[in-house]
């Protein structure tokens, strides 16, 4: 994919030192995503066994890149991929809890001390304390749209919230 010509669009320009530019990190964070279940080590050794990168950096060195790449950037290359991947027919709506600490310790927590993190996952019927991430897949499981939001959001107030138009379809 061309995550490059994204990045120019917003203005998302690469330093000349670097060895890797932000496209091939991103491309290499949705590989270790999609192939290796975000194993960054496994995901790192395979691409440099196959030579899909030049020069691959260290895994805490991709891992400090991956951060520094603004979340705008990184929604606009989801947007693209939900272009692409638009012939599609079937999605599938779902959402995920990301708990930051369990309940007992919820006195303690220093991240995300609102209230509004406190939420309920159903299928592991206990309670957590984080966010929910909140996604739309083709029937592939191609991601199309993706959403952050507090733990205590439910599911059909924020499908409405979604910027993909289902309807265009």
């Amino acid at each position: 994919m061309q995550f490059s010509l994204v990045l120019k669009a917003l203005g998302l320009n690469d330093d000349p030192q670097a060895l890797m530019s932000n496209a091939e990190i991103m491309t290499f964070c949705i590989l270790a995503a999609r192939l290796h279940s975000g194993n960054h080590s496994l995901a790192r050794w395979s691409c440099e066994k196959a030579g899909y990168f030049p020069k691959i950096l260290s895994k805490s060195r991709l891992n400090r890149r991956s951060r520094q790449i603004p979340a705008t950037a990184w929604m606009a290359v989801f947007r693209f991929c939900s272009l692409v991947f638009r012939q599609d027919t079937e999605y599938a709506v779902d959402s995920f809890p990301v708990p930051v600490c369990q309940k007992s310790r919820i006195d303690r927590r220093k991240l995300f001390r609102g209230d509004e993190y406190l939420g309920f996952a159903a299928s592991k019927q206990c309670y957590f304390c984080g966010i929910r991430v909140h996604m739309i897949v083709t029937s592939t499981g191609a991601p199309v749209e993706v959403t952050f939001k507090p733990g205590s959001e439910s599911d059909v107030s924020v499908l409405w919230e979604l910027a993909y138009s289902l309807s265009l379809l």
